[in-house]
């Protein structure tokens, strides 16, 4: 599938690329307590931090209801995506073997 590569990539930089417009652009880092954990959350859990400073600003700093639901989704959705290339080189091991 020759845009299955394109769709990785998106999904890969896609949220760098807003997490890095958004501390170009706007003040959301500010949702952040330490630029270390701003800059851990852009190199290991992009989702996580998009969501965070979504619901930090539309939810005025509360983890409450469907915040709680989104925090969770995206954070499932970086873990699933280091999960993902673990299962994969293991599926391409067997395969070899």
């Amino acid at each position: 599938m020759p845009g299955c590569c394109l769709i990785a990539a998106l999904l890969f930089f896609g949220p760098r690329v807003a997490l890095f417009l958004a501390w170009l652009f706007t003040s959301w880092y500010a949702a952040f307590d330490s630029r270390l954990i701003a800059v851990l959350g852009f190199l290991f859990l992009p989702w996580t931090s998009l969501a965070w400073m979504y619901t930090f600003f539309h939810n005025h700093g509360q983890l409450s209801g469907g915040y709680v639901v989104l925090i969770v989704l995206a954070a499932l959705g970086d873990l699933g995506a280091y999960g993902g290339g673990h299962r994969a080189r293991q599926w391409t091991t067997r395969e070899r073997n």
